[in-house]
């Protein structure tokens, strides 16, 4: 079973939504085609950026539909199947395993779930799922995965790669340096975006990228071009800008789709409604 690889900037897809918090199918379509039309190299589906924790099994079984028949194959599709009861995930899995996607990836949410269980948790998934199936950590919402359990499951033949999320330069170079042709290490921080190029990472996700995706397009064909010095300049222009957005969503609940809905309304894809 392979994935096709994750290359370049990758969008956390947005959930866009009515204002009876319905899910606005519509706009979800037109923000798959609005992307299809600017250089991303995939989609992150249903990830915590897309609000998934806050989305009951029939909400996302419908985005799940709407998603795929928007993409159609055209790019690299990753869904995701996190839910906090094992139950819900292997449910979940049966009924989108004939759609048209890549693989699932997996967020654990579950921060008091120790290393073994968690190596447990995803061997069973890996070994339940028909389609490969990507780790994903974030210290925000989940235990934070260590290279070392990494190191551990990266052989497993049903495991596509994880999404590393996380500051910590150190960990994120440990876990770069064990991508191989069979398993990918994307990262997911907008302001480390160069850093990550840097450390040898070939893909990065943003729910950032589902908004204002030209910007971090051009540090990543920048860098890869050897443009270095207009990347990193480009790079501290994001910093200074995220720097200016409120922080007071992310006091509340850590999700910054708020703001993100909000440009993509002024861009008239969709509703700024969370």
């Amino acid at each position: 079973m392979n994935s096709r690889p994750l290359i370049g900037i990758i969008p956390v897809v947005i959930t866009t939504l009515n204002n009876d918090k319905s899910v606005d199918e519509i706009s979800q379509s037109r923000l798959i085609k609005f992307l299809h039309k600017k250089k991303v190299g995939g989609f992150w589906c249903l990830g915590t950026g897309s609000e998934d924790m806050n989305l009951n099994f029939k909400k996302r079984l419908q985005l799940a539909k709407v998603l795929c028949r928007s993409n159609n194959g055209k790019l690299p599709l990753v869904l995701g199947a996190g839910f906090f009861c094992l139950e819900d995930t292997y449910a979940f899995i049966d009924a989108t395993k004939k759609l048209n996607f890549d693989s699932y990836h997996i967020m654990p949410y579950n921060p008091k779930l120790g290393a073994d269980l968690l190596k447990k948790y995803y061997i069973n998934i890996a070994n339940y799922s028909p389609k490969p199936i990507w780790m994903y950590t974030s210290a925000n919402w989940c235990q934070a995965i260590k290279p070392d359990f990494v190191e551990e499951l990266h052989r497993h033949k049903n495991i596509a790669g994880i999404k590393y999320s996380s500051s910590n330069t150190t960990d994120q170079l440990k876990v770069i340096t064990l991508q191989n042709k069979k398993f990918q290490v994307i990262t997911a921080v907008a302001s480390q975006l160069f850093a990550s190029l840097a450390m040898g990472s070939v893909a990065s996700t943003s729910s950032l990228a589902s908004a204002l995706p030209e910007v971090l397009i051009e540090i990543y064909e920048k860098f890869t071009s050897g443009n270095m010095v207009e990347g990193l300049n480009l790079q501290r222009n994001l910093i200074n800008f995220l720097r200016l957005l409120p922080k007071s969503i992310k006091n509340d609940n850590f999700l910054g789709g708020a703001e993100e809905k909000y440009i993509l309304s002024l861009r008239k894809i969709c509703k700024p409604i969370m």
